[in-house]
């Protein structure tokens, strides 16, 4: 599934949030960036809260950058709702 430019950007403004100074791009990793069981928590409480559904640490240890996340995340959207 591919990721629209506005998908990428929310996800790129979340990890600025998390790990403030790093230059975050599509192609970032959440462990290169300093990703931590502190981080890989916080970020799946912010997307929760933002998609308004459980969010499982294993997506982002199996999808651990930006993009991979993103199209991850919409395409277990697009399987609940199915």
């Amino acid at each position: 599934m591919s990721v629209s430019k506005i998908e990428l950007a929310e996800m790129v403004k979340l990890f600025e949030k998390l790990f403030p100074g790093e230059v975050v791009e599509a192609e970032s990793d959440f462990f290169d960036l300093g990703g931590d069981s502190l981080a890989l928590v916080a970020l799946c409480a912010e997307l929760e809260e933002s998609l308004g559904r459980d969010v499982h640490p294993s997506i982002v240890l199996n999808h651990p950058t930006v993009q991979e996340l993103a199209a991850a995340l919409i395409e277990s959207s697009d399987k609940n709702s199915s």
